[in-house]
């Protein structure tokens, strides 16, 4: 019978190890490891309609060195699947040569990795939406020493800002 106390201790170090809450906001290496990641979105208002705003966005991303990798119609997924949606769509576009040092410095930028830059019918407006790439350096505990960020934020407000008028 001495393994009857042994055999409770197992499983009341089990329940525990299941129902235990794991412990979140330690940094590690990288970034802030499990704490909710501040808002770092930036909205554009577009003065044009969608279409065109899509499409002077798709040019004005093919006009940089930089390569389209995906464009995805919302909208066209949600009909798919019986439901409706606002027009929206999202460009998938990068540079190797920026994003890779990037990465240099934190393996786990590629989550946020290719840009976004998503076009979205707000029923008030059509508007670009994407990340603040300061904020997002800084949720990847990034310097913006170590990596080309003003570039990169150049960049952004070049092609949202060609895109919306």
């Amino acid at each position: 019978m001495k393994l009857a106390p042994l055999a409770s201790l197992v499983a009341l170090s089990i329940a525990a190890a299941c129902s235990a809450t794991p412990e979140f906001g330690s940094p590690s290496e990288f970034g802030n490891a499990g704490q909710a990641a501040p808002q770092a979105i930036i909205a554009h208002k577009s003065t044009l309609g969608f279409e065109e705003t899509v499409d002077k966005l798709r040019s004005a991303i093919e006009a940089r060195p930089l390569t389209l990798f995906a464009e995805i119609d919302h909208a066209k997924g949600a009909r798919d699947a019986g439901l409706t949606l606002s027009p929206s769509t999202l460009f998938i576009f990068g540079n190797p040569s920026v994003g890779a040092p990037l990465m240099q410095a934190n393996p786990a930028l590629g989550i946020e990795l290719p840009m976004k830059i998503l076009v979205v019918d707000t029923g008030s407006g059509v508007q670009l939406i994407r990340q603040d790439i300061p904020s997002v350096l800084r949720q990847y505990a990034v310097s913006p020493t170590d990596v080309p960020v003003d570039k990169i934020e150049e960049t952004l407000i070049a092609i949202t800002t060609e895109a919306s008028r």
